[in-house]
C-alpha cells in the first residue's frame, strides 16, 4: 500500500513539474492597452503572442548579456537592433519587419486617458522598449524585473500634442533553454489618436473609444465606455505563470 502511494506521487510530482515547464515554455508576450489591430487571419491568442523570430537559428551568437553584445556590435540601442539587424520573421508567416503581426495603419486607437499600458507581463528576461512615433518613452534592460506587473504608466504627452502618432513597441526576450541561449524577438505597433473614438476592434480587449464604439471579437469583446455590452472572457494564469517561471529560474 504504501508503494503504491509512493509511486502515486511520484507521477503527480512528475505531472506538475511538467505543466510547470509548459506553461513556462509558453509564456510569451503581447499588448492588451492600447489594442493593436492585428493582421486579417490572426484571430487566436496563440498566434498573436509567438515570437516573431529565434535568432539562435539564425546566426547570432546568443548569450544572457544581449545588451553588451548589442553595444559591442554597433547598435545604438533595442530598436536600432530590431530595426537593422539581418534577421527574418519566420515563425507565423505574414510577419513583417516593422510591426510584426500588427497593422502599422488603420483605425487608430483612442489615446488611453489613465496613462497605462497594459501587456500579458514580461515572463522572460530582456530588454524592451516603447516609442511613440521618434519618442522614446520607457526602455529597460531588463522588463522582467523593471515591470513585474502587467501595467505600466507611459508618457502620450507627445502624441496628444501632435493630434496623434504610432506607438512602436519592442522586446527580446532571453532564456536559456535545451542547453543553449535564445533569443526572441517581439514587436507590436499601434496607431494612436487624441480623439475620444475608434473604430471596432479585433483583438484580446476588442473594444472601443468611450462614446460607445462597435465591439470587436476577441477576448474581451466590449463596447466602448458608455452602455457597452459583449462577453469578457478571462485572461488567467498570468500571476501563476509569473510564479512558475520564478520557481523554475530559482
Amino acid at each position: 500500500m504504501a508503494h503504491a502511494l509512493v509511486s502515486t506521487l511520484t507521477v503527480v510530482v512528475a505531472l506538475f513539474g511538467s505543466a510547470l515547464l509548459t506553461l513556462t515554455v509558453d509564456a510569451h508576450q503581447l499588448i492588451l492597452e492600447p489594442e493593436p489591430i492585428w493582421k486579417p487571419g490572426i484571430n487566436d491568442r496563440d498566434t498573436r503572442w509567438r515570437p516573431l523570430a529565434f535568432l539562435e537559428s539564425q546566426g547570432f551568437p546568443c548569450q544572457a548579456d544581449f545588451n553588451g553584445w548589442r553595444a559591442q556590435s554597433g547598435y545604438k540601442n533595442l530598436r536600432d537592433f530590431m530595426d537593422r539587424a539581418k534577421y527574418t520573421t519566420s515563425v507565423t508567416p505574414g510577419a513583417d519587419q516593422t510591426c510584426g503581426l500588427t497593422e502599422l495603419k488603420g483605425p487608430p486607437r483612442p489615446i488611453p486617458k489613465d496613462g497605462m499600458m497594459k501587456s500579458t507581463g514580461y515572463t522572460h528576461d530582456g530588454p524592451c522598449a516603447v516609442y511613440l512615433d521618434d519618442e522614446l518613452v520607457l526602455e529597460y534592460d531588463n522588463c522582467h524585473e523593471k515591470l513585474p506587473g502587467k501595467s505600466y504608466k507611459i508618457d502620450y504627452s507627445s502624441c496628444e500634442k501632435k493630434g496623434g502618432c504610432t506607438l512602436y513597441w519592442f522586446w527580446l526576450g532571453i532564456r536559456f533553454v535545451k542547453s543553449r541561449w535564445s533569443w526572441q524577438v517581439y514587436k507590436e505597433c499601434v496607431p494612436l489618436t487624441a480623439g475620444d473614438s475608434g473604430n471596432g476592434g479585433n483583438g484580446d480587449h476588442g473594444g472601443n473609444g468611450n462614446k460607445g464604439g462597435n465591439g470587436g471579437n476577441g477576448d474581451h469583446g466590449g463596447n466602448g465606455n458608455q452602455d457597452g455590452n459583449g462577453g469578457h472572457g478571462g485572461w488567467s494564469g498570468q500571476h501563476q505563470e509569473r510564479k512558475d517561471h520564478m520557481q523554475l529560474r530559482m
